[in-house]
């Protein structure tokens, strides 16, 4: 018979890593499916960030990759010593599809790297509770295309794979913010979310300018009003190309041949939910596709009840912080509630 664990965890950020740990440390049998080593998915800046990471109280600062490697080993040195041991297993792994078989969840994965954009190796886990915690991909913006829409990763390879670096794009103020205290800070996007950036760059610097590539702003008069006020300018303006060397962005060029130069630069285009699994199941979301979840961190069905056994944490969460703190703690409740679930005997009904 197949091996059946108390709970999965799809993702190795920071909430599904605190969700193995807190069920684990309940005395359950842990599975953890990273996709990190076999898409090379390891989530939004987190992983990749290249400024060290100081808003944790508990851990001395440090870089994204060095975070995910001290996470790896704690996991790795939680392996279950025997054959049905408690303890946390490891595994890498691309999840395709959740479903419910039985009393358990089935979760169908890819365990190995594509091949010419093939699955090669795929193998099924199953669980009696399931957390996800797979985030979400961030949307970039459309500059330096080629003419089949492609981005020109070549040329611009880490300007945009090391969002978070002090002089890169930057995907969250209240992470990245601290970094330009003072200093001009360049804001790309249209609509609510890139004004709410901007507004929280304003506990670090005066000098914002919002840049839309060529779209409305997308924003209500008051507010229009109100960047009016604050000296806030937004350019309407396409943007053609990226000014900088390396890791190192200077500006932008728009299409007129102008420059524009800054020290900071941040970018809110969207984002698409790592949720595709979950397609057997019918779960309210947010306008952004994020997950709505109960009290204990449960994915919540259309008519608002409770999926039973299917638990959501970290940046999945609609309207969760998207901090690393915030994440773990998500994390956290998330593993609790899903090892409270398997308890053989609960407090008593009337």
């Amino acid at each position: 018979m197949q091996h059946v664990f108390d709970v999965a965890v799809i993702g190795m950020g920071p909430a599904g890593a605190q969700a193995a740990v807190s069920a684990w440390h309940q005395g359950r049998d842990v599975l953890v499916l990273d996709a990190g080593d076999v898409s090379q998915r390891k989530g939004r800046a987190y992983w990749a960030k290249s400024v060290e990471i100081e808003d944790i109280p508990f851990v001395a600062p440090v870089t994204g990759p060095k975070l995910r490697a001290q996470v790896q080993a704690r996991l790795r040195a939680l392996a279950p010593g025997a054959p049905g041991a408690r303890g946390v297993t490891l595994r890498g792994a691309y999840v395709l599809r959740v479903a419910r078989a039985g009393d358990a969840f089935a979760l169908e994965a890819s365990t190995g790297p594509l091949r010419d954009g093939k699955i090669v190796a795929r193998e099924t886990f199953a669980a009696r509770t399931v957390v996800v915690a797979t985030g979400f991909e961030d949307g970039w913006p459309e500059i330096e295309l080629d003419a089949a829409g492609r981005r020109m990763l070549e040329r611009y390879r880490t300007v945009f794979r090391y969002a978070g670096n002090q002089s890169g794009w930057h995907l969250c103020i209240r992470c990245d913010g601290h970094l330009h205290h003072g200093q001009h800070f360049v804001f790309l996007g249209v609509g609510e979310e890139i004004y709410e950036a901007a507004l929280g760059a304003q506990d670090f610097t005066s000098s914002i300018t919002i840049l839309t590539n060529g779209r409305p702003p997308g924003l209500p008069q008051a507010v229009l009003r109100q960047a009016q006020a604050r000296d806030i300018r937004i350019d309407t303006r396409r943007i053609a190309r990226h000014i900088g060397q390396g890791t190192r962005l200077e500006g932008v060029v728009f299409e007129d041949g102008e420059e524009l130069l800054a020290d900071g630069f941040l970018t809110d285009e969207g984002l698409e939910p790592n949720t595709a699994f979950l397609e057997d199941f019918a779960l309210q979301r947010s306008a952004d596709g994020l997950l709505r979840v109960g009290e204990s961190g449960e994915a919540l069905r259309l008519d608002g009840t409770p999926e039973p056994g299917l638990y959501v944490a970290g940046d999945l969460v609609a309207g969760a912080r998207k901090l690393i703190a915030a994440a773990a703690a998500s994390g956290q409740d998330a593993g609790l509630a899903a090892s409270d679930s398997l308890r053989r005997w609960h407090w008593p009904e009337e």
